[in-house]
């Protein structure tokens, strides 16, 4: 160093060293130990640490402050204006990330923080590359006006919608008009305990009409997940969040311009499941074990459920069978015997979307009895929620496939993978029914006045439930009649999927059986 002829040179290097170092502290040692640690968080940075592989993550613009100096913002210090953005490797592939700092002003978003997502949302849609945002803000800073600072990252998320792979976390506060950022997102995490979603808190619920309201209660991870149904998954804690994050990225594509990517699997392809065959009660009401038919179908632990704490009555899952990444949907016979209300139709919808988006083939394991009747679901709305459903798989054009294990009763075979919605391959277990409506809900309306003058009810409509049937036909009926492409014994479904699959790898979307016409966008049901 004796040396050294350019000594102001090393002083700016030693400043700039000191001033980044400050800067990544965001608010300090006591605010990280205050706001983040003692409450069970990790900060930004940990969970920055958590999510990229090690060494890989770039930050940018991290010495960008708030230039507000109206309302006492003059005095408050805001280093990297409350939120970090960057790229990095995520299991070995390239991902964006922004992400608030809790410890400056709350999370606050400003002019400037706003700017630096919006940057980077564009880089990653301009690189194809998947974007992970992590959601710990206060909301809008007031000082520096009104909402509209957040419009542009709305916007951003709009643009990005279903051309790369977008997951919100949501791990702290997420309040107001903010809060519709991540709703516009595919996947939206929330953490159990320490997480809130809410457009207005209990604070402003209690001044404007009165009522008192638990905030975990209004807002919370579980309320958001298992009654709203606004977050599709619920993390443990923050180490749980980032985990479900790289799960859920490790089954979709970088942009919707490539496949996912296909793991190695070592099962045998031809492998026959005979456990299949006797797990379908022969009481055609009793319920079974939907999840344990797919957990023998798919690779081992590789189904990762979409949703699985709202409308239970509807599975949605990503998964791969023989390594590659599909998207299931399945009615839940323990859950109101599997039947789709307005909740379920939601669900399916948006789940079919983002499937559709990223190339991700769908296949439908049915028993259905149709859509779920009553005053509360027709009060509700479900024919636009249905029509949502169907409206999504109809308009879907990834490779689809359909198994039909037991019933598939009226309209909600248009949801469910039904004949006519442009399907590539429709199989049928052997079990199968199908009609316009339940055969006993048929047969009380065709033959209400013989019920009703009959002298044992019971034993006439059993008699005419048969003949019924009888003349709705069988499995075979559908097949004869080209309904079906195959009737399959359970055992084979596995290798049959695979080999459907391998099939519909060079799937033309433009020749399907009832092509779309070309327009500007199709108006979709809401």
């Amino acid at each position: 160093m004796e040396n050294i002829v350019n000594v102001e040179n090393y002083k700016k290097i030693e400043a700039l060293e000191a001033k980044r170092e400050e800067f990544k502290l965001g608010g300090g040692p006591e605010k990280i130990e205050k706001m983040m640690h003692s409450k069970g968080k990790l900060t930004i940075r940990e969970r920055i640490d958590l999510l990229f592989d090690e060494g890989t993550f770039v930050e940018q613009y991290l010495f960008a402050q708030s230039t507000c100096k109206e309302l006492g913002m003059d005095k408050q210090k805001t280093p990297a204006d409350g939120i970090i953005v960057g790229c990095g490797k995520v299991n070995g592939r390239l991902t964006y990330f922004y992400g608030n700092d809790f410890t400056v002003m709350g999370g606050s978003l400003g002019r400037t923080s706003n700017l630096k997502s919006s940057y980077i949302s564009l880089e990653a849609a301009r690189m194809g590359a998947p974007l992970v945002a992590i959601f710990d803000t206060a909301g809008a800073r007031f000082q520096e006006g009104n909402m509209t600072q957040a419009i542009s990252q709305m916007q951003c998320n709009i643009m990005n919608s279903g051309y790369i792979p977008q997951v919100s976390a949501i791990m702290g506060n997420c309040a107001g008009g903010g809060a519709y950022i991540p709703a516009l997102t595919d996947f939206i995490i929330s953490v159990d305990k320490t997480s809130r979603m809410y457009i207005c808190g209990p604070e402003p619920i209690k001044k404007a009409i009165g009522q008192e309201v638990d905030p975990e209660e209004l807002s919370g991870g579980y309320t958001n997940n298992a009654i709203s149904g606004n977050t599709h998954c619920l993390a443990e804690n923050d180490e749980d969040c980032i985990e479900k994050i790289k799960l859920y990225l490790s089954y979709m594509p970088q942009n919707c311009n490539e496949k996912p990517p296909v793991y190695f699997c070592d099962e045998d392809p031809d492998r026959m499941i005979y456990e299949l065959d006797d797990i379908i009660p022969d009481n055609f009401n009793k319920s079974f074990d939907m999840m344990k038919v797919l957990e023998l179908i798919m690779d081992e632990n590789s189904i990762f459920e979409y949703q699985p704490l709202f409308a239970k009555n509807l599975i949605t899952a990503l998964a791969r069978i023989d390594g590659q990444s599909v998207g299931i949907i399945a009615n839940n016979p323990q859950v109101l015997a599997g039947c789709l209300d307005v909740d379920a139709s939601d669900k399916l919808a948006h789940f079919t979307d983002v499937c559709n988006a990223f190339n991700i083939p769908l296949i439908w394991f049915t028993d259905c009895p149709g859509f779920m009747p009553g005053i509360d679901q027709e009060h509700k709305g479900i024919v636009r929620h249905g029509a949502k459903a169907c409206y999504a798989m109809g308009v879907a054009d990834v490779p689809k496939i359909s198994v039909v294990l037991r019933k598939q009763f009226g309209a909600s075979a248009v949801a469910m993978g039904g004949f006519g919605q442009n399907m590539d391959c429709i199989l049928h277990w052997p079990f199968f029914a199908s009609s316009a409506t339940n055969p006993e809900g048929s047969v009380k309306v065709l033959f209400k006045r013989d019920l009703a003058a009959a002298e044992d009810p019971d034993a006439l409509m059993a008699k005419l439930v048969e003949e019924f049937k009888a003349v709705q036909g069988d499995v075979y009926t559908t097949a004869e009649r080209l309904i079906c492409n195959d009737v399959i014994a359970p055992h084979e479904t596995r290798k049959r999927l695979i080999q459907q699959l391998d099939i519909l790898r060079t799937k033309n979307k433009d020749m399907c059986f009832v092509p779309m016409p070309k327009k500007r966008q199709g108006i979709r049901p809401v």
